[in-house]
């Protein structure tokens, strides 16, 4: 596959799924750095490891619950932050 082919490809994905790409991997490597398996993740939050590792490969998009569940496993929260103003947002 030319570069040119790859970086089109790139390219017409959308801005959800490059956040969705980009917080898969980001919970992947934090699982990572914290020395646990998928499995033991798994069984944390109640999930399959299988889900976990196609959580992980791209080859499931995850519902909300199912990120709240994998972060809450790796002792994470949720935040928002306003785009313009960077501060995050409180309730």
């Amino acid at each position: 596959m030319k570069w040119t082919d790859v970086k089109k490809d790139i390219s017409s994905i959308s801005q959800e799924d490059k956040n969705l790409i980009e917080l898969t991997a980001l919970l992947a490597s934090l699982r990572k750095e914290k020395k646990m398996t998928q499995k033991e993740l798994a069984e944390k939050v109640h999930v399959s490891q299988a889900q976990i590792a196609r959580v992980e490969n791209f080859s499931y998009t995850p519902s909300l619950k199912t990120i709240t569940k994998i972060a809450d496993g790796l002792n994470l929260e949720l935040t928002f932050r306003d785009k313009t103003t960077k501060e995050l947002v409180k309730n």
